[in-house]
């Protein structure tokens, strides 16, 4: 699968790097050579280029392509360049600098993150300016000015704060987020269309604490930080029913399966899943397609409340693909497994048939 292009954005939440060796905090610099951490809170580390360890960062570390900082659970690091860009890392974030090179008229700049949640402020620049943010999922292309962006897994979220922010998927398909909406994707998908951020909505709150977590001075209540993918996940588990009502269903397709890599919660997962093989299904006459999401739900998620519209939708799919044998063993199932289950009547009839 081909890397997305998210023309301005794109970060990180995940977990599992080593836990670093400590040692001596390298001393500051009295000059930045492309840049400075310009201030820190938490657990920072930091890795110059030719380093084979970690080591504790301190503030006014300079900063050199090839260079690594990564921040803790508790961490957070604010990095400034010398053409007046700032990025900010939240927690659990690393954030190599690729490449970094300023001359009279142009700029260009590769930043790597592996993980985690990143806000950058694009510094004003009179000549011709390409700066990237590369992760795992995605290559962005700077052309705004300031903009959030938390990814889980291969989910992104992206926030517009300031001026204008175009993102692209690996179709071509752009799409631009203005100040005060937000945009989203997953691997192998186009940015869905942009949402305004209602005031009181959970957008707004994701959006706020999202704020909080990429700046180094402001409390944080990490324990509700950290429910920020799961809020994201039920949040988009609604909007893909409203797109789904609106008869956007390849969009609402896309939006399920982010809710999926939002979370590992068993419960939205599963309701995702079953959401997406009703699209296959129903709207868009896949039934191939539908039949796979059933049974991931089927061999995966097997708690009651979803596991018995799964073995039943399944059930149907296989009747009207001609595998009376599956649909048989599925509808057998059903019946011993929910006896007194919504669909007991429609799989009787249908046993009787067959």
């Amino acid at each position: 699968m081909k890397a997305l292009v998210f023309l301005m954005a794109a970060v990180l939440v995940a977990a599992g790097w080593a836990v670093p060796t400590t040692q001596a905090a390298p001393a500051p610099a009295t000059q930045a050579s492309i840049g400075s951490i310009a201030g820190m809170s938490g657990t920072v580390y930091f890795k110059p280029r030719d380093a084979a360890k970690w080591a504790v960062a301190a503030k006014g570390v300079r900063l050199d392509a090839g260079d690594r900082i990564k921040t803790g659970s508790d961490g957070r690091a604010a990095l400034r360049f010398k053409d007046n860009s700032n990025i900010t890392l939240g927690n659990d974030t690393e954030l190599e600098i690729t490449e970094f090179l300023l001359k009279k008229g142009s700029r260009s700049a590769v930043y790597s993150v592996s993980t985690g949640k990143l806000r950058a402020a694009v510094g004003k620049f009179s000549g011709r300016t390409d700066i990237k943010v590369k992760t795992p999922t995605s290559v962005s292309g700077v052309k705004g000015t300031d903009f959030i962006v938390m990814n889980q897994g291969d989910a992104n979220i992206i926030f517009g704060e300031e001026s204008n922010v175009q993102v692209s998927g690996d179709n071509g398909r752009p799409v631009v987020i203005k100040p005060n909406t937000m945009t989203e994707n997953t691997r192998g998908t186009a940015p869905i269309h942009p949402e305004k951020v209602e005031p009181g909505t959970p957008l707004a709150d994701v959006r706020a604490q999202l704020e909080t977590v990429t700046n180094v001075d402001a409390p944080v209540e990490w324990e509700k930080a950290g429910q920020l993918p799961l809020i994201l996940a039920r949040w988009n588990i609604n909007y893909g029913r409203y797109l789904a009502e609106s008869k956007r269903f390849a969009d609402a397709l896309d939006v399920f399966q982010i809710s999926v890599d939002l979370t590992e919660k068993m419960e939205i997962r599963a309701e995702a899943y079953l959401e997406r093989g009703t699209l296959l299904s129903r709207n868009m006459n896949e039934p191939q397609r539908a039949l796979a999401e059933y049974m991931i739900v089927i061999e995966k998620y097997p708690e009651p409340q979803y596991l018995e519209n799964a073995i039943f939708s399944a059930g149907m799919i296989n009747r009207e693909l001609g595998d009376k044998e599956n649909a048989k063993k599925l509808f057998e199932r059903y019946l011993n497994e929910y006896p007194n289950g919504r669909h007991k009547e429609t799989v009787e009839n249908l046993m009787k048939e067959m």
